[in-house]
């Protein structure tokens, strides 16, 4: 069927975008699912309807779209359309049933898809049986954006590892840590964008010296956001000196530490509902005391539970610790207007690998700047 006059280029990629746009509103309540967004147009170019996927275990984003068309618009109106899915549909029962059936049910002759599926009972399947049915399948509209939106679930559903997002506000001398007036290295704005991760991303892991230090409740504060949600709190202590007191520990709170962590403060931070999480240890151990515990056997429980991804937001030692595990995916660095001096901690220690960004972004947020990138190691000399 060919393509109706209006469906150009830039309209397939303005619909596309919605459709991305829309996919976002899931962050932080589709895990262990990914964002995807949909739109149907009709032959003219109108939006008939457009959902998103809003909670795991609910209806898929395309399938909510469809049911809507089906039931207000023609079968003949709907054979005329399009359908824009940000992600290709599934042709499996899961929670809910194959989304494959419903678009061949409906009707529709021209589907256009974002990215390909990495489930491996998915990836590409749906999108040939589709073919074989006679429908126009375009795939790769607004693809880099698609992939992005999926990152977290890609690496998550091939590996069964979470992807890893390091958060890190720094000094422009590398310092991430200061004292009096400037608590905050950054910016309000900055400060905005780090609660949009936490939003979006399943958890956020810190180092105990964080806890110690700062106190934070590491929630969601979003204001004007009506739905927040709040991410697994997860807290590396290997002999538990996290102060029971502490505004984190809670019944969202994860607290991993080694199996000979003193008992008297396992009961002490399991009444306050955190969970305790006792990881096996590294057998060669280092200085830093949070390189005692197995940092991939605690990623693999994690993943196991199904969260796909963690918000890293340090200390020192948590980043040193998990670049030399080349275990970070993506980098967001905000670097702020200062210069604090020796005496202030660094980003990191020594660390075994290089790390650069081959296809960096940057971004002025107020007076910060914000680098963007996916992380490449390289063995440091």
């Amino acid at each position: 069927m060919a393509r109706h006059p209006k469906t150009t280029e830039a309209s397939a990629l303005a619909h596309m975008q919605r459709a991305i746009q829309l996919a976002r509103r899931g962050a932080g309540w589709v895990q262990s699912n990914p964002m995807v967004g949909s739109v149907f147009v009709d032959a003219a170019g109108t939006v008939l309807a457009e959902s998103y996927h809003a909670k795991f275990g609910g209806a898929h984003a395309e399938r909510r779209v469809l049911e809507r068309v089906m039931q207000h618009y023609p079968k003949n109106q709907i054979r005329r359309g399009t359908l824009y899915i940000t992600l290709e549909p599934c042709g499996h029962s899961g929670k809910t049933p194959p989304c494959l059936d419903l678009i061949l049910q409906s009707g529709v002759q021209h589907v256009v898809i974002g990215s390909v599926d990495p489930n491996g009972l998915v990836n590409g399947k749906s999108i040939r049986r589709l073919r074989r049915a006679g429908v126009k399948v375009e795939v790769g509209v607004a693809q880099v954006e698609c992939d992005y939106l999926i990152r977290a679930f890609r690496k998550w559903v091939i590996t069964k590892q979470p992807f890893i997002l390091a958060k890190v506000g720094m000094s422009l001398d590398g310092k991430i840590t200061s004292s009096g007036a400037y608590h905050y290295i950054t910016n309000d704005l900055a400060l905005r964008r780090v609660h949009e991760l936490r939003q979006e991303l399943d958890v956020i892991m810190v180092g105990v010296n964080t806890i110690i230090n700062d106190n934070p409740r590491l929630n969601t504060r979003l204001p004007g956001v009506k739905h927040i949600h709040h991410p697994l709190k997860v807290i590396l202590d290997s002999r538990l000196r996290t102060p029971p007191h502490s505004k984190a520990l809670d019944s969202n709170t994860l607290v991993a530490c080694l199996e000979s962590a003193p008992r008297h403060r396992m009961q002490a931070i399991a009444r306050t509902g955190a969970e305790i999480f006792v990881v096996p240890p590294n057998r060669l151990r280092g200085k830093m005391l949070f390189e005692q515990l197995n940092m991939m056997a605690l990623l693999a429980e994690l993943g196991a539970r199904g969260y796909t991804s963690i918000l890293l937001e340090g200390g020192s030692y948590v980043f040193t610790t998990f670049i030399n595990l080349q275990a970070i995916d993506e980098f967001h660095v905000f670097l702020a207007p200062y210069l604090f001096g020796a005496s202030k901690l660094p980003f990191t220690y020594a660390l075994q690998y290089d790390v650069s960004f081959p296809h960096p972004t940057f971004e002025q947020v107020g007076n910060n700047m914000l680098m963007r990138g996916y992380a490449k190691y390289t063995k440091a000399r």
